[in-house]
């Protein structure tokens, strides 16, 4: 008991900074899947391969599941704080060894995690996340054009050479933070995010600003709900969402960015795969190179899909000016189908979130008077 009181008292701040790497061969490279826009890397634990999320804004994490197979020793007990702003209590757990390729990380401190709580990382079929504080002890290229992600543990020159610079900064999860021009404007500590598939989220206040100086200009309201945290708790979401050609990292002019309002200011992966990324920790300098795919103006379907338990499948949130609003869908309906997936008949919510949406979308809903109705509706452009 002594001893399991005197493990428990170890700060998180503290226990992250645990483990050390054995370096291999100068350059790893690991292919990967991008699945939903994120990103899912192969790694092995005691001789067995997992799928795990490569995110830059969270800590690394093993599912219970994982945990309970293994049995890793317990560090510190703690409470995480999502993306939505919910709050759980969790375990930190020492996992003695993980392999990304041939690169081995030992003794690597996990919070243990409960992915199916959100259904989206539930249909991802995570076994974990690879976060920050691991993330932090090598060097990283993320090429998502080529579906590799490269580990090496000294840039070479060629990189140097041919990308863009932007330094970064991080605090104590070691999570990487840099800043960023919009138009005129400076947005400073701006995190990145590749657990995110969003593109650039940006606070109220700072959207405010753009506006005023009409750096943002034609604007959608987004209602309804959120469930985008790992803990999976709904919450209430009213976000303001638009377009811009004038965002720019280190005087390179990224165009056709959405921008969008929440509760962190993040460059997500929707932003991040349209670069080749190299995370240099010796200078704290991230390495930039534009991918030549062209980027065509977005048509969006004007809502969004949620699932839970109480609710089944449903209307998570809608957008205004969209043809789905204009039609009357709203949120809260419940789903029955869209397209060819009937959820009354062997389709579920993760064949949804595989389904490709084309630019005429047939739905069938039931409104909160127990009406079932057809829609025919077609994307908006932004």
């Amino acid at each position: 008991m002594i001893f399991a009181t005197q493990s428990c008292a170890v700060k998180w701040t503290d226990a992250i900074q645990y483990g050390s790497v054995t370096k291999g061969s100068n350059i790893e490279v690991v292919n990967i899947e991008i699945r939903n826009k994120l990103i899912i890397v192969p790694i092995t634990i005691k001789g067995k391969e997992y799928r795990f999320l490569f995110d830059t804004g969270a800590p690394f994490s093993i599912s219970d599941k994982l945990h309970k197979n293994n049995n890793f020793k317990t560090v510190c007990k703690g409470n995480i704080v999502d993306s939505d702003y919910n709050r759980k209590k969790v375990k930190w757990v020492q996992v003695d060894s993980i392999n990304v390729g041939n690169v081995w990380f030992k003794n690597q401190t996990a919070f243990v995690g409960d992915f199916d709580a959100n259904p989206i990382m539930n249909c991802l079929r995570i076994d974990g996340i690879i976060g920050s504080n691991l993330i932090r002890q090598y060097n990283w290229t993320i090429d998502q054009e080529n579906y590799s992600l490269s580990l090496s543990s000294k840039i070479g020159t060629d990189t140097r050479e041919d990308s863009f610079v932007l330094p970064f900064k991080t605090d104590n999860q070691y999570n990487i933070f840099v800043d960023i021009k919009i138009g005129n404007s400076s947005v400073k500590n701006v995190l990145l995010d590749y657990g995110s598939n969003g593109s650039i989220t940006l606070s109220n206040e700072i959207f405010t600003v753009l506006q005023e100086k009409n750096i943002v200009n034609k604007t959608f309201i987004e209602k309804g709900i959120n469930q985008s945290g790992i803990i999976g708790k709904p919450v209430e979401l009213n976000r303001k969402i638009s377009y811009s050609d004038s965002v720019r990292i280190n005087n390179s002019n990224i165009e056709n960015v959405m921008l969008r309002t929440g509760k962190t200011v993040s460059l997500g992966n929707d932003f991040l795969s349209r670069l080749k990324v190299t995370i240099d920790w010796n200078s704290k300098n991230l390495y930039l190179l534009k991918s030549d795919k062209a980027i065509d103006k977005t048509n969006t379907a004007g809502f969004r899909i949620g699932s839970t338990i109480e609710k089944g499948i449903y209307v998570q949130s809608v957008m205004e000016k969209s043809d789905a609003y204009s039609k009357g869908i709203r949120p809260n309906m419940k789903v029955v189908k869209i397209d060819s997936l009937d959820f009354n008949n062997g389709s579920d919510f993760c064949d949804y979130v595989d389904h490709r949406l084309n630019n005429q979308i047939f739905l069938e809903l039931i409104n909160s008077k127990g009406e079932t109705i057809k829609y025919l509706i077609e994307k908006t452009r932004l």
